[in-house]
């Protein structure tokens, strides 16, 4: 019994800072700003591990291909106004509906993609791509599409 009370007591004199569950945890904590799982702590940790701590790069394509999709509704409304038809039968029949129905469907459904995609940004998918990358994708090919409707614009 003396043994582990002496073993306790080690572990208490270990404690370098004070107890961190003491103080509150910050608002933007869980939404990336300050996160502080930047990676698996383990390697025996294979199953699905969630952060939230990003890299500079990778957040800033999250940003990106949220901003390139509003500015997507708003150039896809113009080309309409002026004439232009969908190719995209789905968005066509969402566009019918009306644009406060378009705008929220097309930004509900990239924030969710962007969002589990941002979650699970470190894993592969189908253990070949790094999730981080079609992240990467995504932004430049909304930046594409982006052009796109710009010179489509510019020659009407």
């Amino acid at each position: 019994m003396a043994e582990v009370s002496q073993q306790h007591y080690f572990w208490e004199e270990r404690r370098v800072s004070s107890d961190r569950r003491l103080r509150p945890t910050r608002s933007l904590h869980h939404y990336g700003v300050t996160g502080r799982r930047s990676q698996q702590r383990r390697k025996e940790d294979i199953g699905v591990t969630i952060t939230d701590h990003f890299d500079k790069p990778v957040w800033l394509a999250s940003l990106a291909i949220i901003l390139l999709s509003v500015m997507d509704y708003i150039l896809t409304m113009v080309i309409l106004e002026a004439g232009g038809i969908e190719l995209n039968a789905i968005m066509d029949h969402v566009i019918k509906q009306g644009g406060g129905v378009f705008f929220a469907t097309k930004y509900c459904l990239t924030a969710l993609a962007v969002f589990l995609l941002l979650a699970h940004h470190q894993h592969y998918f189908f253990r070949t791509i790094q999730v981080k990358t079609i992240l990467f994708v995504m932004a430049f090919a909304y930046f594409s599409l982006f052009l796109y409707e710009i010179r489509l614009i510019a020659s009407i």
